[in-house]
């Protein structure tokens, strides 16, 4: 028997089992299944059973739209679901689930080969700059520091030569 869950943004569920004919899902009580949630409309969705015993989707023009696997599904639009659907009504998401064994997933197509060679040359552009957003510092000659450096050179210089001459007066 098909069924949706419903997860709800305070993490609770709604499951139901679907056994009408046709299942609205809105934000109203005279929905079938309501969602009591500000993205839904008022009547947001409807499902009605097929043949096969699985659910046809339809967007009942919604102000926040239905989507379907990811995929917006235009109001009017009809959309037959497969076990494991993933519905979104507005913000809140919900899963189909099907033990109808005729209904099968399309599979994904193969990924085509992609062959990459290397460039036969690199040239440099003219006007090549630098991408990174962390530019590279330039060293910039601060005077001030210059002289700082001079002063202490100047320092140790004299410093040097005085004890060079209170070795000097000792050792006569």
């Amino acid at each position: 028997m098909p069924k949706l869950q419903i997860n709800l943004p305070d993490g609770s569920t709604i499951d139901t089992e679907l056994t009408d004919e046709v299942v609205t899902v809105g934000r109203v009580s005279d929905n079938s299944i309501q969602v009591e949630d500000g993205s839904v409309s008022s009547h947001h969705a409807q499902l009605s059973i097929t043949e096969g015993g699985d659910y046809i989707l339809q967007d009942l023009g919604s102000t926040n739209g239905t989507r379907l696997n990811g995929k917006q599904v235009t109001e009017g639009e009809q959309h037959k679901l497969q076990n494991g659907d993933k519905i979104r009504f507005g913000s809140i998401e919900a899963f189909y689930g099907s033990e109808n064994a005729a209904t099968e997933r399309e599979e994904m197509p193969e990924a085509a080969e992609h062959t990459q060679k290397p460039a036969a040359k690199s040239v440099k552009p003219s006007n090549f700059q630098n991408a990174s957003p962390f530019q590279k510092k330039s060293k910039k000659k601060d005077p001030a520091a210059l002289a700082v450096w001079a002063i202490a050179a100047l320092g140790l210089i004299s410093l040097l030569v005085a004890t060079m001459m209170a070795i000097g007066i000792t050792a006569r």
